[in-house]
């Protein structure tokens, strides 16, 4: 990991924490701490006003959110604004949002709680073949004093509320993977807060005199726990290294289908050792744990990104499995010593 990374990593950790800690604090004061670190901009060219990390950065920035569980869309404004900036078109303040409706027609986990909620300003929505940015804030997007449905915005005449809109060149499947790709290292942020919970919490507890972590049982549970999330965050940032150096679907659809998996694996560990408590509104458990869930489902499941992996292999033929992987692994560690060469 470079100097800069690590400055970015520890000066977001930090703040993360901090906006964590309150808890009832105004989302608005909360996004005005984000944006004055330039956050927002992080996958921007310094040359479009932006922060000019790439996705190596992003990828820590979209884990450390999840770690900290903020209640503001910090990560998809960060990629929401990115594809503004490819479309050529200035990106508007506040907190954003967007849509893949052709490829996830539900929408994302969260988004018509944070839309109801006041938590958005402006959507990116994304089609087949076009796109259309609105402006929440207009009195044209809402509807009785109400904003719109995730509906609404993909079809609604919204008037003034209408920032712009355009035809997409080449489909949305490129903007797909990199909204997986940011999941999957959410859900590998809400892994390792529940595998750090669940060590916490058996480490605490006694039981017939000693506390749960001592038993073997426990301890088993708890490596394999630990082992789910090292694999699922080391799946998120190689793909993170691989979006940043060019060619990435092979390892998108890999780490989308490795940390879902690993998610399934640790939510029922976690539950497990923690029992009853886990469930209760009180504890944070379930906020982790039910997000990973939520998560593992937007913008493709398992199942999905498997059957891409399937078709990326398959396509290679008749090269063996082996020397498609280690022929990749070896691409990507030749452009980034080209880059820092």
């Amino acid at each position: 990991m470079n100097e800069h990374r690590s400055i970015l990593k520890e000066t977001v950790e930090r703040l993360f924490a901090d906006l964590a800690a309150d808890r009832t604090a105004d989302p608005r004061a909360s996004w005005h701490a984000i944006d004055e670190l330039g956050l927002p901009g992080l996958l921007q060219s310094q040359e479009a006003e932006g922060f000019g990390g790439d996705w190596e950065d992003a990828g820590a920035v979209f884990k450390a959110s999840a770690i900290h569980r903020l209640e503001i869309p910090v990560s998809e404004t960060i990629l929401a604004r990115s594809w503004l900036a490819g479309l050529s078109l200035k990106c508007p303040d506040g907190m954003g949002g967007f849509l893949l409706h052709s490829v996830d027609p539900a929408g994302p986990a969260g988004f018509e709680r944070m839309l109801a909620a006041g938590k958005l300003d402006w959507v990116l929505a994304l089609g087949d073949k076009s796109w259309r940015l609105v402006d929440l804030r207009e009195s044209g997007s809402t509807t009785n004093g109400t904003r719109p449905s995730r509906a609404e915005l993909i079809s609604k005449d919204l008037g003034a509320a209408l920032i712009a809109e355009g035809s997409l060149d080449g489909g949305p499947q490129d903007h797909a993977r990199q909204a997986a790709l940011m999941r999957a290292c959410q859900m590998a942020g809400a892994i390792e807060a529940m595998v750090a919970l669940a060590i916490e919490y058996t480490r605490d507890r006694q039981q017939f005199g000693r506390s749960l972590s001592s038993f073997q049982a426990i301890q088993h549970q708890l490596a394999l726990a630990m082992e789910e999330s090292a694999a699922a965050s080391c799946a998120a940032a190689s793909a993170c290294q691989a979006m940043a150096l060019g060619d990435a679907a092979f390892e998108v659809a890999a780490a989308k289908w490795r940390v879902g998996k690993a998610a399934d694996r640790v939510f029922d560990i976690a539950h497990q050792v923690h029992g009853a408590i886990g469930f209760t509104r009180e504890y944070d458990l379930h906020e982790f744990s039910l997000r990973a869930q939520e998560w593992r489902r937007d913008f493709g499941n398992e199942g999905y990104w498997a059957r891409e992996m399937a078709r990326a292999v398959l396509s290679n033929r008749p090269k063996p499995l082996w020397h498609f992987l280690t022929a990749r692994h070896d691409a990507i560690l030749a452009a980034e010593r080209a880059g820092t060469g």
